[in-house]
């Protein structure tokens, strides 16, 4: 585990010494285990130490995580709860509220991860209850591969920088290897390759489980500063 900040470590120290009402002569050091040391806490201590964490941090320590190497001694308890601390302290973004689109003409259900001007993964979920099944096709539906090609497309317009401007869809160059009939999960993923000048060139592709789907390359222009903001 990585070395936890010193400030966490002191407040797990705090919190033995008030919860578990240890001596000032009984030492604490950073690599203390929590068994067979002069303290040697008991199944209730290390309960009520829990309880005390979960409440200081603002986190949750899974009970497969007690008495593994989290625990281990006061550093590794440290380092848990630096990690994930932070990460529970992270703003979570809507990223589907950023896209200009709205049903029926949004095709990201979900967005799993993104990595602001480097990549991104998203989910569109299909049932086959959608209407354009009914004229594609009938009685074999059948995802339209445009509309594949328009969700990677929304999706890398999310990768973009959050201060950046919508973006117009100027190219597409997508292979289209499987078709995809609902209902289905299409994976999608973006990953910028390069920006020049007000364009961004994407590297894209859509997969059903571990098969891939649709690959290939997508282009976005975003307007300049004073240029009034586009749509894909």
């Amino acid at each position: 585990m990585p070395t936890p900040r010193p400030e966490i470590l002191e407040q797990i120290k705090l919190l033995l010494r008030r919860d578990l009402k240890l001596g000032p002569d009984i030492a604490i050091p950073d690599d203390m285990p929590f068994s067979g040391t002069e303290a040697d806490f008991d199944s209730l201590d290390i309960l009520l130490l829990l309880t005390s964490i979960e409440k200081q941090f603002g986190i949750k320590i899974p009970s497969e995580a007690v008495g593994k190497d989290v625990f281990r001694n006061v550093s590794t308890l440290a380092a848990y709860i630096d990690q994930h601390a932070a990460a529970a302290a992270a703003p979570v973004v809507d990223y589907l509220a950023r896209l200009p689109h709205r049903d029926p003409f949004r095709f990201l259900s979900r967005v799993n991860k993104i990595s602001e001007g480097e990549s991104g993964e998203a989910v569109w979920a299909l049932t086959g209850s959608e209407p354009f099944f009914a004229g594609h096709f009938p009685n074999a539906p059948l995802v339209p591969g445009v509309l594949i090609a328009e969700a990677m497309a929304q999706l890398s317009g999310l990768v973009g920088p959050s201060n950046a401007k919508q973006g117009k869809l100027v190219h597409v160059d997508v292979r289209f290897d499987e078709p995809v009939a609902p209902p289905a999960e299409l994976v999608l993923r973006s990953r910028i390759l390069r920006t020049v000048g007000g364009l961004e060139q994407f590297e894209v592709s859509a997969s059903v489980g571990e098969k891939v789907v649709a690959r290939g390359m997508i282009t976005l222009s975003r307007p300049r500063e004073g240029e009034p903001g586009g749509t894909l």
